[in-house]
């Protein structure tokens, strides 16, 4: 009894050292790419009730693009939409939302897309799940 245990404890060492190889070859086959030596960025997207002048729309955009910690802002008077992408070491979305509110004097809120269906196939796997993979396979890239 002793001797089939020891014997499959070994072969399962051994079956995970070979799993680790290869992945190990398999994250050093390509260098990684260079948004894998990027910090993350965050996104908001507000929606601002009565944001139809494309003036005011400009407006915001230059104030809000000129905050520290932005790095990109597009107002979409037709939808009465911001988007704004930024540094959250620097500063948060709470911090736009009040900034951008304002600016246009009006209410902020943050955009709900609960209605709306994808327009295509979904991606079983959960993107948590993808990241993690990544991250793991940056970590073990020595090129």
């Amino acid at each position: 009894m002793k001797a089939i245990l020891s014997k499959t404890l070994k072969m399962s060492a051994y079956t995970l050292a070979i799993l680790f190889g290869a992945f190990v070859v398999y994250a050093n086959w390509e260098p990684a790419p260079m948004h894998a030596y990027v910090k993350p960025i965050s996104m908001t997207i507000l929606k601002v009730n009565g944001l139809t002048n494309l003036n005011e729309a400009n407006e915001v955009k230059e104030k809000v693009s000129k905050t520290s910690g932005v790095t990109a802002c597009a107002a979409n008077p037709t939808n009465q939409l911001v988007s704004i992408t930024f540094d959250p070491d620097q500063t948060s979305a709470q911090s736009l939302t009040q900034l951008v509110s304002n600016i246009t004097s009006t209410d902020v809120q943050n955009a709900s897309f609960e209605g709306e269906e994808p327009s295509g196939p979904e991606c079983p796997v959960p993107h948590e799940y993808i990241l993690a993979f990544e991250r793991a396979k940056y970590a073990l890239c020595f090129r």
